[in-house]
């Protein structure tokens, strides 16, 4: 058996080499009706494949599933004392233009996004909310 750790609960399951590819949703409500999404999504690293690869095949992932999806900006950065990738996207959807800022990181062998999206029009609010994760982002003493 394998012990799985919700913030509710501990669960038991059968050794049936499960994948932890949890993503973890947040959303606030901002003016307009308008939505600012919080995201944090995890997986194995693959391996053999290095951050700068993953988040090269993330980039394309999204480039086919999201309408005029395009990288603005990327660079290097610690995330949460860790060597991380930071980046800045926009795409379109059937309502609006949208910017999400992510940033990935590597702990231990799982690759981690975290990301916020909003509207472009209120990019202010993403990026305040970026900026307070990655500031207060601290990782689990047993992984980092």
């Amino acid at each position: 058996m394998a012990l799985y750790y919700l913030n509710e609960a501990v669960i038991d399951l059968p050794e049936l080499g499960f994948v932890d590819s949890t993503i973890h949703g947040l959303e606030a409500k901002l003016p307009d009706e308008k939505t600012l999404g919080v995201l944090v999504h995890r997986r194995p690293v693959e391996q053999g494949k290095t951050l700068r690869r993953l988040v090269d095949e993330n980039v394309e992932l999204n480039q086919k599933r999201l309408r005029a999806f395009i990288v603005e900006s990327e660079r290097e950065a610690l995330v949460g004392g860790l060597p991380g990738i930071l980046s800045c996207a926009r795409w379109r959807n059937d309502q609006r233009e949208n910017v999400q800022l992510q940033a990935h990181v590597i702990v231990e062998q799982t690759w981690m996004i975290f990301a916020v999206s909003a509207p472009l029009e209120e990019r202010q609010a993403c990026e305040e909310t970026f900026s307070a994760m990655l500031e207060t982002l601290v990782f689990n003493q047993r992984l980092a």
